[in-house]
């Protein structure tokens, strides 16, 4: 299927019409340079196809795909092989995902991680104890980069190194809200990935968030809400993860806390309740990561004294004069590295000078 006339299709007309399109006329080329007549006898609802037929005839492919690559903006369709296979198996797959960043991450295990634009210090605290746990275990962590829980979730996968997915409800050109623009910069040099079905040019507008959040779900093994209130858009995902029979995930919260009242029902309703990442991991079959492999994965950030040093506190904890005597390094290199070794939160003192893996 032509990439160029799916990426005009799809900025003319509508899902529900390409895929009609589509059905009727086989390809996208044909479907695209079908005449107005063809396209009005298929009866499609709404007064607006009028309106649609005339931007077809405004609209170039070619140009609109040039947009695209000086965009540096990828697409993958729902007819390649290398489209999302968990998305594909949901309701509404989008015929057409934009795709800025790193590509390769939509072949990876996700998780989604959603919930209200104005969290408690409640809620960030445990997005700061249970997301870098869950990035840390493998996951690749997906959220729609809006305002508050979204934007906390896909900092602290950062900082701890993890890779995030941020699925947008406008085109690639743009980033709303505005104030997450740095955040999406970041995300991309680190090599992550932002992703959106709407073309190049399209707002985000309001009707765009409930479609974008079943994307979230879709391409996740299952969705954490952090905290939502009754009425929160993060019910929607969490439904549409039901639907893509998906696990669902709450946190808890205090039974006096608007924020907390949407993620109480969701439990109350059946959903997994998340006191830890372990909840999540061992639901999905995977494993937190101990201290010994956090080390294994980060051995080559470390210098050579770090390294001799934190495979002698591997084997068992040490006393700083055995530290010394072992790795034959001098008194004040050992006592340097050992203080950077803790700032770095590989170790920890346990007191009278005895050094453990943190």
């Amino acid at each position: 299927m032509d990439p160029i006339y799916l990426n005009a299709l799809n900025i003319v007309f509508g899902l529900a019409r390409i895929k009609k399109l589509l059905t009727v006329f086989k390809s996208a080329e044909r479907a695209w340079q079908a005449p107005d007549g063809k396209i009005l006898r298929l009866k499609f609802e709404g007064s607006s196809i009028k309106e649609a037929l005339a931007k077809r005839t405004a609209t170039d492919p070619q140009q609109e795909w040039a947009k695209l690559e000086k965009l540096n903006i990828k697409t993958v369709s729902f007819f390649e092989k290398n489209y999302p296979k968990l998305l594909k198996e949901t309701a509404s797959p989008p015929i057409l995902l934009y795709l800025k960043g790193n590509a390769d991450l939509l072949k990876e295990k996700s998780i989604g991680v959603v919930g209200t634009r104005t969290p408690s210090s409640y809620g960030r605290t445990a997005i700061d104890m249970i997301v870098p746990q869950l990035a840390e275990a493998g996951l690749t962590i997906v959220s729609g980069l809006a305002q508050g829980v979204d934007a906390l979730t896909h900092l602290a996968t950062l900082k701890c190194g993890g890779k995030t997915i941020g699925v947008l409800g406008c085109g690639l050109d743009q980033v709303y809200p505005l104030m997450n623009e740095s955040l999406a910069r970041e995300m991309l040099n680190k090599n992550n990935l932002i992703v959106s079905e709407y073309p190049v040019g399209t707002p985000a507008l309001k009707q765009n968030f409930p479609a974008r959040n079943r994307i979230i779900a879709g391409l996740s093994l299952g969705t954490l809400v952090i905290e939502s209130k009754e009425d929160g858009g993060a019910l929607i995902t969490a439904k549409q993860a039901l639907e893509a029979n998906r696990e669902v995930f709450a946190l808890p919260g205090p039974i006096t806390q608007p924020t907390s009242v949407g993620t109480n029902k969701l439990i109350r309703e059946g959903a997994k309740i998340v006191l830890a990442a372990e909840d999540v991991l061992q639901e999905l079959n995977l494993k937190a990561l101990t201290a010994q492999d956090k080390i294994k994965l980060n051995l080559d950030k470390l210098s050579t004294e770090e390294k001799t040093i934190v495979n002698l506190i591997q084997a068992e904890p040490a006393h700083i004069d055995k530290i010394i005597q072992t790795t034959k390094l001098k008194p004040h290199v050992v006592g340097s590295v050992l203080t950077g070794l803790e700032l770095k939160g590989y170790i920890k003192n346990m007191g009278g000078q005895i050094y453990t893996l943190a």
